[in-house]
Formats: C-alpha cells, structure tokens, sequence
C-alpha cells in the first residue's frame, strides 16, 4: 500500500507540474519530500528539463531539485523527532 501510495505521489507530482499546475506540484512535492524523501525527484528534474530544453541554458528545474534534497534531508529529521515527543 506504501508503494502505491509513493508511486501515486510521484506520478501526480510530474504530471501537475507538466500541466502547469505549479500549486498542485508544489503540494505534492512537499507532501512525498517529507514522507519519502526527495532524492527521487532528482532524475524527474533532470528528465523534465531535458524535455523542455533547458540546458541550452541553466536547467533550474535540476538545480531547484538538488536544492530542495538538501533542504528537505536537513529539515526532515527535525520534523520527525518533533512528532516522536
């Protein structure tokens, strides 16, 4: 059920964010960042910029996402030793 519940996460945060839903996207990348971890958004990123055409400049997206994995494996386990108290 995990894996279908992340899989489904996954999916509608590319999805959103290649309809131009950015707040849908944002809402479902920060809900499967802080509850998988956001190192699997890397290679959507990278795939995603890819098909735009970004890196015939400075492809943000990819940059964005390694951004936000260290943002959210910095602040993911304060998040989760506050829900332990």
């Amino acid at each position: 059920m995990t894996a279908l519940f992340a899989s489904a996460l996954y999916f509608f945060a590319i999805i959103s964010f290649l309809q131009n839903w950015l707040l849908l996207a944002i809402f479902f990348t920060i809900l499967f960042s802080l509850r998988f971890g956001a190192v699997a958004l890397i290679p959507a990123a990278i795939l995603i910029d890819g098909y735009f055409g970004n890196y015939y400049g400075l492809p943000l997206l990819s940059l964005g996402a390694i951004v936000w994995f260290m943002l959210v494996e910095y602040v993911r386990p304060k998040i989760i030793d506050l829900n332990s108290v």
